[in-house]
C-alpha cells in the first residue's frame, strides 16, 4: 500500500495548494541563481505545509536533480562536508541543473551539533549550485549565520480549506465516499497539516472506501489517549 504522502507528491507546482506566492519566489530564486546575491533560499514554517514538496515540484518542472540531505541525520561538520561537498562536486549528469536540498535543519540545534552548522554555512559560501534549506522554526540565535546567508521564503501555515481541496481531490482519486461536513472535519482537525491529514485519511477510509463520522470520532478519542499518555 503506497502511502498517499508519496502517491499524491506535487508533480509541479499547481499542485502545491495555497502557497502559490511563495513558490513563485522560491522558483525565481533557483532560476535566477546566478544572479543572486547569496547561494541559499531558507525556506520555513510549519510541518505540512508543502516545504519540501515545493523543491522537488520546482525541480520537476526545470529538470533539475535534487541531492537531499536530512540535516538531523548528519551530526558533524565531517558528514555534513562529506555528503554536501560531494554532492556540490559531481556534475549531473541526465539534468539541466541541480539543486542541493538541506532539510530540517532544526535537526542541527542542541548539543548533539558539532561544527554541522558553520560547516554548511561555508559550503554555502561555495556553492555553484542553489542550496535550499528547510525549518520549522529558524529563529533560533544558533541560526543566524545561515539566515544572514540566505534569502529568507516563509511558507504560511495552511487553513483548513486548503488542506480539505487536498483531501477531496484524494478522495475523488481513490474512489472513497464521504461526506464534505466530515471531510472538512478532518481536515481542521489537522490544523494546518497536510501531511498529517493525508495519513489520518488513508488511516482511517483506505480499506473500507469510505470515511465515516464514527471513524473519526474514533481518531478524536485514540489521539486524546496518545495526548494522555505522553503527560
Amino acid at each position: 500500500m503506497h502511502p498517499f504522502t508519496h502517491k499524491y507528491t506535487a508533480k509541479s507546482t499547481k499542485d502545491i495548494v495555497g502557497q502559490d506566492e511563495v513558490t513563485s519566489k522560491l522558483k525565481k530564486f533557483i532560476v535566477n541563481f546566478q544572479n543572486e546575491k547569496k547561494n541559499s533560499a531558507l525556506i520555513y514554517g510549519s510541518s505540512g505545509t508543502g516545504k519540501t514538496s515545493s523543491v522537488y515540484a520546482i525541480a520537476n518542472e526545470l529538470g533539475y536533480e535534487v541531492i537531499e540531505v536530512n540535516a538531523s541525520e548528519f551530526r558533524n561538520a565531517e558528514q555534513i562536508n562529506l555528503k554536501v561537498g560531494n554532492a556540490m562536486k559531481q556534475r549531473s549528469l541526465f539534468a539541466s541543473g541541480k539543486i542541493i536540498l538541506v532539510d530540517e535543519i532544526d535537526g542541527l540545534s542542541g548539543h548533539q551539533d558539532r561544527g554541522g552548522i558553520q560547516a554548511i554555512a561555508k559550503l554555502i559560501e561555495e556553492s555553484t549550485y542553489p542550496i535550499i534549506l528547510t525549518a520549522t522554526n529558524p529563529f533560533d540565535n544558533k541560526f543566524s549565520t545561515l539566515r544572514s546567508k540566505s534569502n529568507l521564503i516563509e511558507f504560511k501555515q495552511l487553513d483548513y480549506l486548503s488542506v480539505f481541496k487536498i483531501l477531496k481531490k484524494i478522495c475523488d482519486n481513490e474512489k472513497i465516499r464521504y461526506d464534505e461536513d466530515i471531510l472538512k472535519s478532518l481536515a481542521r482537525r489537522a490544523a494546518g497539516d497536510a501531511r498529517a491529514a493525508m495519513n489520518d485519511l488513508q488511516a482511517l477510509a483506505h480499506e473500507k472506501k469510505e470515511l465515516t463520522k464514527e471513524s473519526l470520532e474514533e481518531l478524536a478519542d485514540r489521539n486524546k489517549t496518545e495526548n494522555i499518555m505522553r503527560l
